[in-house]
């Protein structure tokens, strides 16, 4: 069940790919915060959050009734 819209799949990938670009430019153990950006990727790919779905959270937008 998809349950990330498209605003929110677009600002994921965004910082996604910020925290993993991170790694490059940071030392030591900072390095590995920057890996954050691997599920928010997955997320934004898959278009399905583990947290949206233990909180009952959709970003998806309903598809609009035509008559």
């Amino acid at each position: 069940m998809k349950n990330v819209g498209r605003f929110d799949q677009m600002f994921r990938i965004v910082a996604g790919v910020v925290f993993l670009s991170l790694f490059f430019f940071l030392e030591g153990g900072y390095q590995y915060l920057s890996l954050m950006g691997i599920p928010l990727l997955y997320t934004a790919l898959t278009k399905q959050c583990f947290f949206y779905r233990i909180f009952g959270i959709n970003s998806c937008q309903l598809p609009s009734q035509k008559s």
